[in-house]
């Protein structure tokens, strides 16, 4: 994994809609009470989230003609709004708007003053953080192994608990 995809954990917070709980994610959802945001801009990011919920019906058409282009505005106002909460230190993410059909399918903010919100700040800075250290600590790992006579193989971490899972060998190929 390049150091770009990285950044997904460490500095672009995402603003997207996607049947979870929450419409931030960093790199996964991330859940409102523990976000640290502003009650108003939960309040609306949660509106937004139902505005989906309501707007499409099974088939993930839009009930009415005018929702995609009302989807499209505040989207890119909950952006804004989201990126000046968090500060310069962050870059938010957000899909372009439904009826354009070229170029680049993502557009990002990123606000050019310090947080407005230092509370949320210090909660994603600290999300970021504890990414970087477990990104260190598996590159520790990993070159532990290699320097103590291992094969540097593929195995897997599963987050939180720091436990491994090493896939059995492969038999050689004939």
């Amino acid at each position: 994994m390049g150091a770009q995809e990285y950044r997904y954990d460490t500095e672009v917070v995402r603003l997207m809609y996607d049947y979870a709980s929450s419409v931030v994610w960093f790199p996964d959802p991330v859940r409102y009470e523990q976000s640290g945001l502003s009650p108003e801009l939960i309040a609306d990011l949660q509106a937004w989230g139902r505005l989906h919920d309501e707007g499409l019906d099974h088939d993930l058409e839009w009930r009415s003609p005018e929702l995609p282009a009302r989807v499209d505005r505040e989207r890119q106002e909950l952006a804004h709004r989201l990126g000046d909460e968090l500060g310069s230190a962050f870059e938010v993410e957000f899909a372009v708007p439904h009826g354009v059909w070229f170029g680049p399918r993502h557009a990002s903010y990123r606000s050019p003053t310090p947080p407005t919100n230092p509370e949320a700040a210090a909660i994603f800075t600290a999300l970021a953080d504890a990414a970087r250290a477990e990104r260190a600590e598996l590159a520790r790992q990993a070159a532990e192994r290699q320097a103590t006579g291992g094969d540097g193989g593929w195995y897997a971490v599963i987050p939180g608990t720091g436990q491994k899972f090493v896939p059995p060998e492969r038999p050689e190929r004939e």
